[in-house]
């Protein structure tokens, strides 16, 4: 067979591209690799999962709402555990409650939930005015009722509570400090 000098050129470059193909199909073509398995909370899951977000709903009527930047869902414990979290509860004729944390938990059979902060403090806004500070707390949903042990502070309207525990429902904005309570008026 004869190849006109002139279609030298044309041929290699068919050559190479040819090679090149070859090469890299050979290369692709071994078994698929597994992404490396990365140490830590999220190694023994069910399922992970990022921008994760839930709402519990009771009559048609939303009870609450999650938002999380990574849960994790454990079948076998009943469980998704949260990465930053905001969760908002709805109470009757409108009210709301904001929550912010770092970590959570929310139990996928009661529907109880625990928030939490690793520095800092979680601020309560109700409605009335009032703040309620605390580092650590959870929402009861048989009792629709946020409960805690940890130190708590209550501000507002001149005045400012401490103690430790707290027992509260969002529907008529009552809470009760537990232990140890103090007041300082400022007006």
């Amino acid at each position: 067979m004869k190849i006109p000098v002139g279609r030298w050129p044309l041929v290699t470059v068919f050559l190479g591209i040819a090679a090149v193909l070859a090469l890299l199909v050979t290369v692709g073509s071994g078994p698929p690799k597994r992404p490396a398995e990365v140490p830590g909370v999220f190694k023994h899951s069910n399922a992970d999962i990022d921008q994760f977000s839930f709402i519990q709903t009771k009559d048609g009527e939303r009870q609450w709402k999650v938002q999380a930047r990574r849960a994790r869902i454990m079948d076998k414990d009943s469980q998704a555990i949260l990465e930053d979290l905001e969760v908002t509860l709805f109470g009757g004729q409108g009210t709301q409650m904001i929550l912010k944390g770092d970590e959570g938990v929310v139990d996928t059979e009661s529907h109880d939930l625990t928030i939490q902060k690793r520095t800092g403090l979680i601020p309560i806004r109700l409605e009335s005015g009032y703040t309620i500070l605390t580092n650590h707390l959870q929402w009861r949903n048989r009792d629709q009722e946020i409960y805690t042990d940890a130190p708590v502070v209550i501000q507002g309207d001149g005045i400012e509570i401490t103690g430790s525990g707290l027992r509260g429902t969002l529907g008529t904005e009552t809470f009760t400090i537990t232990k140890d309570v103090r007041a300082v008026v400022t007006n």
